[in-house]
């Protein structure tokens, strides 16, 4: 069966052959003995399909303008071959003589073939009575070498609403892209074509090497052998009649995301194989038009749709990208494995990717150390260090600093750390009323020095903070909410953390989302004897929507707070986030994560995206704009022309570290149960959305693990995805105030995901993998299609 690979072509005036072709009387049907002989080839392979082979040849039989031979080919199936021939003695019956496939199986039928045609008919298709009477005619001009017709999809259920007409190829039908009349193309449908057998002969059939082997769903060997015969024949001529009609069978399995997720996959793969064989210019050149003509005018389509009320259009138009990456995904993998087995060494072994960097922590008020470069993951160096810059306990700011072989002395660092933080580090010393750094003293821009030339960073004897010394007495009692599967190897160090906070009224809710893991409950309860704060509950519908909204229903503070059972919490991570509530205004805030260590390149690769880190200024966050907040309470507008913003709910923090004013979130309605992933920024999206302000607040610094190996990476990277993209369909659905902004957003929004320089990537490096962006772009894509899954559920749920 085809796909969009040779299909997608549409009527090209500047083939060779099409002028020619125009001319051509196909008008109306052959009658009989007006056309060559055709022999008719039937490929089986189960008896799964028996019902639907019965059809398939009846079909044939049936035929207003007779086939000279009916062929039955039985691809390595004993008992099928007994059924066949006990059914149709009358037709040539014959056992597959090649290897497992469709392949070799038409080669086979081609061995037997009388005809002067042979055409090729699935064993899930039925044609319509005058199909050969369409077919035949066009073999009267001898310059045609192939002649193919229109699969129209017969669907066992109802045709998804997800699905776009443009990737009906997946299905192995027609699609919109094709020619609306008889014109040349480059290849025809596997399901519904025909040959000159004088041609197939000379080119030896189809290739072993590509097509259908059982379920497997991969194909391009139509393609391939088109091509081949256009080589060979070059005025020769391929051509499309949409009126020669096969109704081809799609069973529900098929019409799943699944398998629309392999075929794409699979045909990427066998796209990357063909452009080998035949060379990339002729392998690829229709694919270029389908994807800069054909897929663009579906987005729009489905975009104009969602205006006109039909939600679904949406859903397509995510479709249409998330199979063009997909199937992008197979050709580049299959790519690779080529380059990789041409040079004879996996890529998988190849050492790539960032060297590790150092991460530590500089309290200027405590001096600034020496930073040694040894200590590297497997006895390695570190090439780097990634410094976060505090003083009296606030940050700064983050610094990083190649380090030199044998390390980077104090002084060193204490210039890189004057020269890139100073304006920050005077801003806080005159609010705490405290002396200025002023102008740097000579000899301390150097690489050397002791670890103790710290003068130049933070005056000697800077102690605590007063302004920042709140009154305990008033602090508000605040719930720590923390969802746990009990997987993590960090949850004891979480729960020592949490434990460990320098705030006076809190309490600790552990919520168990896997009872499962009996260690959870255990551990709680040898923790809860000798600490009262720490209270334990269960939440048994799956995911963390659920736990958390679980703590939500338990909380007792005036604020309920969450963090991720991986978390280490900085001592004052909570009193931060209480400190953003001084304006009455803010209903939630959000926290600063940093990476607890960066070894190896898939964690510094997460850090290059973007992290969880949003910087080191204090921000608020409402409907009409973004404020930073200066120390000292100067307050600076970012709005620039044209923004995304409300739209970019990443930019506000994560879920992972968050707080809101718990009677707020229970108006709100929680956390939306129905996102598996996204669940956070939808709800920090929905709070600015309903007039609300959200604070940002580096001074909750929390500490993340990141994962260390790149398949754990990759699945973190489609799951960004997958949430952005549900939340924004969601917000497209059900709030119509939004829709217009958000649609009027779109264009940029794109550009803004795609552009190397933009916002979002201008921090990727060169080696930060393609295939991450890709993942997450696919599961962008995808993400209209799980929000439609999970409310469609969430609907039967409550009925």
């Amino acid at each position: 069966m085809t796909i969009h690979g040779g299909s997608a072509a549409t009527s090209n005036a500047s083939s060779p052959a099409s002028e020619p072709v125009a001319v051509l009387d196909s008008a109306a049907p052959a009658g009989p003995g007006s056309a060559p002989t055709v022999t008719v080839v039937v490929c089986v392979y189960t008896e799964r399909r028996w019902p639907q082979i019965v059809r398939a040849v009846r079909s044939v039989l049936s035929q207003n303008v007779p086939a000279a031979q009916v062929v039955v080919v039985v691809d390595h199936n004993p008992a099928l071959l007994e059924r066949v021939l006990a059914t149709f003695p009358e037709l040539t019956v014959v056992p597959s003589t090649g290897p497992r496939g469709l392949s070799a199986a038409r080669n086979t039928g081609l061995a037997r073939a009388t005809g002067e045609i042979v055409a090729f008919l699935d064993d899930d298709a039925e044609a319509e009575p005058d199909w050969l009477a369409r077919l035949l005619p066009h073999y009267r001009d001898e310059r045609v070498l192939a002649v193919g017709g229109h699969a129209v999809p017969a669907w066992e259920e109802e045709r998804p609403r997800w699905l776009p007409p443009e990737f009906d190829w997946v299905v192995g039908c027609s699609f919109t892209g094709q020619p609306t009349e008889v014109a040349p193309v480059r290849n025809v449908i596997g399901c519904n074509m025909s040959f000159r057998r004088s041609v197939l002969e000379r080119t030896a059939g189809f290739d072993p090497a590509l097509g259908r082997v059982g379920r497997t769903p991969v194909g391009c060997e139509e393609t391939e052998l088109c091509i081949r015969i256009r080589q060979l024949e070059p005025d020769g001529v391929v051509l499309y009649d949409p009126a020669a009609l096969v109704r081809h069978r799609v069973t529900v399995d098929r019409a799943t995301w699944r398998y629309f997720r392999q075929r794409c996959f699979s045909e990427g793969r066998s796209k990357a194989i063909v452009a080998r064989l035949v060379g990339s210019d002729a392998g690829l050149a229709t694919e270029r038009t389908y994807t800069r003509r054909t897929l663009p005018a579906g987005v729009r389509r489905g975009l104009r749709q969602v205006r006109t009320g039909d939600r679904a259009g949406l859903l397509r138009s995510g479709a249409i990208v998330a199979g063009l990456l997909v199937t992008a995904a197979g050709y580049l993998s299959a790519h690779a494995l080529r380059t990789s087995q041409a040079v004879g060494k996996p890529v998988s072994r190849r050492r790539v990717g960032p060297a590790p960097v150092r991460v530590l922590t500089v309290e200027l008020a405590e001096g600034v150390p020496d930073v040694p470069d040894t200590g590297g993951p497997d006895g390695t160096r570190y090439a780097a260090a990634q410094v976060l810059v505090r003083l009296h306990g606030q940050p700064l700011g983050l610094v990083n600093v190649a380090l030199p072989a044998g390390g980077l002395a104090a002084s060193a660092l204490t210039a890189a750390i004057r020269d890139r933080l100073s304006t920050a580090i005077d801003a806080h010393l005159r609010h705490d009323g405290l002396t200025t750094l002023g102008p740097s003293p000579a000899g301390k821009s150097g690489g050397t020095g002791s670890a103790h030339s710290t003068e130049a960073a933070a005056p000697a004897g800077a102690g605590s903070c007063r302004s920042r010394q709140a009154a305990d007495d008033h602090a508000p009692f605040v719930s720590v909410v923390v969802p746990t599967c009990g997987r993590t190897p960090l949850f004891e160090s979480a729960l020592d953390s949490l434990a460990a906070l320098d705030y006076p009224h809190y309490e600790i809710i552990v919520v168990d989302n896997a009872q499962q893991v009996t260690d959870t409950a255990r551990i709680i309860a040898s923790r809860a004897a000798d600490d009262p704060r720490l209270r334990y509950t269960i939440e048994t519908r799956r995911g963390v929507a659920p736990a958390r909204n679980r703590g939500l229903a338990e909380a007792k503070g005036a604020i309920v707070a969450f963090a991720d059972d991986d978390l280490i919490l900085d001592p004052a991570w909570l009193r931060g986030l209480v400190d953003g509530f001084t304006d009455a205004d803010v209903t939630g805030v959000t926290g600063q994560i940093l990476a607890r260590e960066l070894d190896t390149p898939p964690q510094i690769w997460l850090e290059q995206y973007g992290g969880y880190g949003k910087g080191c200024q204090r921000r608020r966050f409402d409907r009409a704009g973004v404020v930073t907040l200066e120390v000292g309470g100067a307050r600076h507008v970012e709005l620039p022309p044209r923004s995304l913003h409300p739209y970019l709910p990443g930019s506000y923090g994560s879920g992972a570290s968050m707080a809101f004013r718990t009677d707020a979130l229970r108006r709100l309605g929680g956390f939306d149960p129905r996102l598996r992933s996204g669940e956070d920024i939808d709800l920090l999206l929905r709070t600015v959305l309903a007039g609300h302000t959200l604070a940002y607040e580096p001074g909750a610094i929390a500490w993340h693990t990141h994962r260390r190996e790149l398949r754990a990476l990759r699945r973190t990277m489609y799951q960004y995805g997958v949430g952005l993209g549900a939340v924004l369909t969601k917000c497209l659905a059900s709030d119509p105030s939004a829709r217009r902004e958000l649609l009027e957003r779109l264009p940029r929004g794109v550009a803004y995901a795609l552009r190397p320089r933009s916002a979002k990537n201008n921090q990727k490096q060169e080696d930060y993998p393609a295939s991450l962006t890709a993942l997450e772009l696919c599961g962008l894509a995808l993400g209209p299609v799980y929000y439609a899954a999970a409310a469609a559920r969430s609907g039967r749920s409550r009925r």
